[in-house]
C-alpha cells in the first residue's frame, strides 16, 4: 500500500511525475479570484504544490496568502516567483497545521487525500476558517477512488460529507474548466455554519479534573521512582504538562516530560518521542492526550511504547468523547460525553482561562 506522506510527494517532484499540474492557475479558481474586492482578506492554500494560484493572488494584489504544502521542493520554486516573506511558506502536514482563515482555495489538495481522510479535512478545514469564512475550490467530478491519487468522488458524497459543517452555496460541475479537465471538475463555494458554542468545563472545572486525575495516578503509581509522562503533541503534550505541576505537588517520585510525535493523517508513520526509548524503559509511562475521539492517535501512541519493555503503562485524556474505532481506553479521565461525530471539542488549556467548549 502505497504511504502518501511527505517521501512520496518530494519523490513526485523530483522526478517530475507531476500530472496535476496545470503549469498555470485554474481557470475556474482564477475567475472566482478576479471577483475577489477585499485584498485585505487572509487566504490559505493548502497542498499548494508550485502555488500557481498564490502567484496570481499576490500578482492581483493579495498579500495575506499562506502556501503550505508538506514538500519542501514546489516551495523553494514557489518561493521564486512569489516574493513574500518566508513565513509565508510553509512546509508542514495540513492535518497538523494551526490558524484562522478568511479564505481557504482547494485546488486538487482534497483529491490527493485518500478518501478514509475527507471527514478530518472537512473538521479541520472548519477549524482554520473564521466564523462566515469561505471554503471555495475545485473538486475532482468522477467516481473512480481506486487508481489514485487523485481520488474522485461525486456530487451526492460530497453533499453528505460537507454539509454538516458547511452551508453550500455553490456545488456544481464546472463549465470553464481547462480542455483536458472538461467534465471531470465540480466548482465548490461553501461558507462555514455558524458556531454554536457550549461551555462545558470553566477554568475552575478543568484545574479540578486536573488535579483529580493527578491524585488517580498517583495511587496507581505510588511505588514508582520515576514517571514519565508522554504527551501528544500538540494538546496532549500541553495536558501533560499541567498534570506534571499537579502531580509534582502530590509524589516524590521523578517525573520527566515526553513529547510524542505522531502523524495524525498517516499515524503508521514514524512516531517520535523526546525520549530515547532506553530513558522510559522499564519505567513507568502514562501516554497523554486532550481528547480521545476515534482512539487512532492513542493506540499507535501505546503501539510505540511497547516496542520496549515497560513497568507498568496507561493512558490519561483530559476529555473522553466515546466515539472509540480501536481498543483502546482511558485509564484515566476527566469527563466522558456523548457527541456526534459532527460536534467539535476545543479544550483550551495552553493559557489561562481555561475551558472546554463543544461546537
Amino acid at each position: 500500500m502505497i504511504k502518501l506522506n511527505k517521501q512520496y510527494w518530494e519523490g513526485r517532484y523530483h522526478s517530475n511525475s507531476t500530472g496535476w499540474d496545470l503549469g498555470k492557475v485554474s481557470t475556474p479558481l482564477k475567475d472566482y479570484i478576479d471577483q475577489l474586492v477585499d485584498k485585505n482578506i487572509s487566504i490559505l492554500i493548502p497542498g499548494a504544490g508550485n502555488a500557481y494560484e498564490a502567484a496570481y493572488l499576490f500578482n492581483s494584489g493579495f498579500v495575506n496568502i499562506t502556501i503550505l504544502d508538506i514538500a519542501s521542493t514546489p516551495l523553494e520554486s514557489a518561493k521564486k516567483k512569489i516574493s513574500l516573506p518566508d513565513d509565508h511558506f510553509v512546509q508542514q502536514d495540513f492535518f497538523n497545521h494551526n490558524g484562522k482563515y478568511d479564505l481557504i482555495l482547494e485546488q486538487t489538495f482534497f483529491c490527493a487525500l485518500k478518501p478514509r481522510f475527507r471527514e478530518s479535512y472537512i473538521e479541520k478545514t472548519y477549524q482554520l476558517l473564521r466564523d462566515k469564512g469561505r471554503l471555495v475550490g475545485v473538486l475532482f467530478n468522477f467516481e473512480d477512488k481506486s487508481n489514485g491519487p487523485p481520488f474522485g468522488g461525486k456530487v451526492t458524497e460530497y453533499i453528505n460529507l460537507f454539509k454538516p459543517y458547511f452551508d453550500i452555496n455553490t456545488m456544481e460541475p464546472c463549465y470553464n474548466s481547462v480542455s483536458e479537465r472538461q467534465k471531470k471538475e465540480m466548482f465548490i463555494k461553501l461558507t462555514k455554519k455558524k458556531v454554536m458554542e457550549t461551555r462545558i468545563l470553566d477554568h475552575d472545572q478543568v484545574k479540578n479534573k486536573i488535579r483529580r486525575i493527578a491524585y488517580q495516578i498517583a495511587e496507581v503509581y505510588l511505588n514508582h521512582d520515576e514517571i514519565i509522562l508522554a504527551g501528544i503533541s500538540d494538546g496532549g503534550y500541553v495536558f501533560a504538562k499541567k498534570l506534571k505541576t499537579s502531580l509534582s505537588k502530590i509524589v516524590s517520585s521523578e517525573i520527566t516530560l515526553c513529547k510524542v510525535e505522531i502523524d495524525k493523517a498517516n499515524p503508521l508513520n514514524e512516531v517520535k518521542t523526546s525520549l530515547k526509548p532506553e530513558e522510559y524503559q522499564n519505567k513507568g509511562v502514562i501516554l497523554c492526550d486532550d481528547v480521545l475521539n476515534s482512539g487512532t492517535t492513542l493506540i499507535y501512541g501505546v503501539k510505540h511504547f511497547l516496542n520496549v519493555p515497560l513497568n507498568r503503562l496507561k493512558t490519561a485524556v483530559l476529555v473522553n468523547r466515546n466515539h472509540k474505532k480501536y481498543p483502546v481506553k482511558a485509564d484515566f479521565k476527566g469527563i466522558s460525553l456523548s457527541t456526534t461525530m459532527h460536534e467539535h471539542i476545543e479544550v483550551h488549556i495552553n493559557a489561562e482561562p481555561y475551558s472546554v467548549i463543544l461546537k
